[in-house]
């Protein structure tokens, strides 16, 4: 089948597939034809479900960010060169086949990654991609596995779909996405890395690249081999992971001194050097922090032979990450005597990061299933996020009458709470913890002269 010039195929149209694929549609090759952008999702109910929503028009995941909805509506509606299938067949004829879909850790004590499924879904793609099509993985995947896995499955199927093994064209670049307001934003306007496994690959890559990314402003980074872009993307996750687990030891060194490490912090901020130490906090969320310093480890003995490296700053910074939330529920047993059997609980942030409705892996999910199995009854309120599966949470509409609940604990940073005014009268037998460095230092100078019960982390 002939290459269908200006078609790109997007596999996967999740947070960052559908944020690429709305990027797509709405740039010009060599500022002069649309691209005809074509999102693929999974043959089975949920991918149908998404599908569904993609064609109306509609994103299927909660997001605050307007223009991307905005965005992703009229490139399906009224330029219409965004459509979306669950036929992977419909690929053929595609001239760019983006892969955008997850590679998870298997759900084991070992947190191994599950490698295998993520390779059974590039096979059936390349069972059904154009022999000149470029294809480029998007997904977060362990270093080494173009060269190791992906590589030498295409030679394969490509000679067994009797196809020009020298046409063979692969490239790797993966996204800084920003959740937030400028989500979309955030796709274009930001520095990207890139590779592939020849010249070719990483010429058609980078101008492609340059079609849809504003690389005057944000250059483009091209790295030698495919595999050590695969490790960038590892790299900047595990430092950042590490960065934010560091400082937990720290947090309980300095709450046992009675000294303010938000401004311990902030000083030392104000040095260039070092104005990228993290906050101690309520828990590490999200998709990527949670999973990727693993990743490491993995690719070095499982894809490389290397079996006396172990990653152990990497590996232990998920766990202590993991661990954040219980530090929280230790301090507020503590108030209550190690028992909050039926203390009404408010949590004031459900997602995983400030302004976004973003659930995966959030701190908050875990901490409250920590309250309720210590029976407390729990309360949630989140301004980005509509509902939470689990019935057991209740939840808050209205932030008005905050002095009914035993205590109030403020878990994600959204802009909302820090226009909260406290007084006494309203908080007579209310505590309020602050978990994730919250409140403003108005508000805590504010509950501080209006001597209501007050803690938090890291102070």
């Amino acid at each position: 089948m002939q290459l269908s010039q200006n078609k790109i195929a997007v596999i996967g149209m999740g947070y960052v597939g559908a944020a690429m694929a709305t990027v797509i549609a709405n740039a010009k090759r060599n500022k002069k034809k649309s691209y005809k952008v074509l999102g693929i999702e999974a043959n089975n109910v949920v991918g149908k479900k998404i599908s569904k929503l993609i064609n109306l028009g509609k994103l299927p995941f909660e997001i605050n960010d307007k223009s991307f909805i905005k965005s992703l509506s009229n490139s399906v509606k009224i330029k219409k060169n965004l459509t979306c299938s669950t036929e992977i067949k419909n690929i053929e004829d595609a001239e760019i086949v983006i892969v955008s879909i997850n590679c998870d850790l298997k759900k084991n004590k070992n947190k191994d990654v599950d490698l295998e499924s993520f390779i059974k879904s590039i096979k059936k793609i390349l069972l059904h991609i154009n022999e000149k099509a470029l294809l480029i993985i998007e997904s977060t995947i362990p270093p080494g596995t173009c060269e190791k896995k992906i590589i030498p499955l295409m030679r394969k199927i490509f000679k067994k779909r009797n196809l020009n093994i020298k046409n063979l064209l692969l490239a790797y670049t993966y996204e800084r996405v920003m959740p937030g307001a400028n989500y979309l934003n955030s796709i274009k306007n930001y520095w990207r890395v890139f590779s592939g496994y020849n010249d070719k690959s990483k010429k058609k890559c980078e101008v492609f690249l340059k079609n849809i990314i504003n690389t005057k402003q944000y250059p483009l980074t091209k790295l030698d081999t495919i595999s050590s872009c695969e490790l960038g993307k590892i790299l900047e996750n595990s430092f950042r992971a590490t960065n934010i687990a560091f400082i937990e030891e720290w947090a309980r060194f300095a709450e046992k001194m009675k000294i303010d490490l938000y401004k311990v912090i902030e000083s030392i901020r104000l040095r260039p050097t070092h104005n990228n130490i993290r906050h101690p906090g309520f828990g590490v969320g999200g998709y990527c922090l949670t999973k990727d310093p693993f990743f490491g480890e993995y690719a070095a003995k499982k894809l490389w032979g290397f079996n006396d490296l172990q990653f152990p700053f990497s590996k232990s910074s998920v766990q202590i990450n993991n661990k954040m939330p219980l530090v929280t529920l230790k301090k507020i047993k503590k108030l209550y005597n190690n028992n909050i059997k039926n203390k009404k609980i408010l949590i004031l942030g459900m997602s995983y990061k400030e302004n976004v409705g973003d659930l995966r892996f959030s701190p908050s999910i875990f901490f409250s299933k920590y309250l309720l199995n210590n029976k407390a009854k729990v309360f949630w309120h989140d301004p980005h996020v509509k509902s939470v599966n689990n019935p057991k949470l209740i939840k808050v509409i209205s932030l008005k009458k905050l002095f009914k609940y035993d205590l109030i604990l403020f878990s994600v940073s959204h802009n909302l709470y820090k226009k909260l005014k406290f007084k006494k009268k309203n908080f007579k037998k209310t505590y309020i913890f602050d978990s994730n460095y919250v409140l403003t230092n108005n508000q805590i100078n504010q509950v501080i002269k209006e001597k209501i019960n007050f803690g938090s982390i890291g102070r």
